[in-house]
């Protein structure tokens, strides 16, 4: 860059200042002379404004919205969904019925095979019996229980018996 004297640009500056006093002058001037203009009327426009701006206040404002869920039999979704749920727990009845018969006969089984056990030996025929038993006499049955609980109770105070005796020699 070339060096500029200081001197210099004051020079630069004094003549922008004359320009400037001279153009608000010449302004001054011009604005007398010349006529005024009428504007148009604008209070359409103002309306107008108004009016957009007040439906850009509606368009923010949040809506309320209500929803309302009807249970009705006559709608076909609740119905067949209706029908669905009693099938389905009529299907789940029937399961658990068989489900205990089968626990039940599991239990049983269990019963004639530690009342088995209790006799040592047992015949055909009384197998049979023992059957016959479980299916017509059920207060016959609550007796075989106790009969069968009181021989495990013994066998398991036997073992305990044994067990200290072992443990004491």
């Amino acid at each position: 860059m070339k060096n500029i004297e200081i001197s210099e640009v004051y020079t630069l500056f004094e003549e922008i200042r004359e320009l400037v006093k001279a153009g608000n002058k010449s302004n001054a001037t011009i604005q007398t002379i010349q006529p005024r203009i009428e504007l148009p009327d604008l209070s359409a426009i103002d309306e107008l404004s108004a009016k957009l701006d007040e439906a850009i206040g509606e368009i923010h404002k949040p809506k309320r919205t209500e929803h309302h869920h009807i249970f009705s039999i006559a709608s076909n979704k609740i119905f067949f969904g209706v029908i669905g749920l009693c099938i389905m727990c009529i299907f789940l009845f029937f399961t658990v019925f068989n489900q205990r018969k089968e626990i039940t006969t599991y239990k049983d089984n269990d019963l004639k095979y530690r009342y088995i056990q209790i006799q040592g030996e047992i015949t055909p025929a009384g197998i049979i019996d023992l059957d016959s038993i479980f299916e017509n006499r059920r207060d016959s049955v609550r007796i075989i229980r106790q009969q069968v609980k009181q021989y495990e109770k013994a066998i398991i105070e036997k073992a305990k018996r044994l067990e200290r005796a072992q443990f004491k020699e």
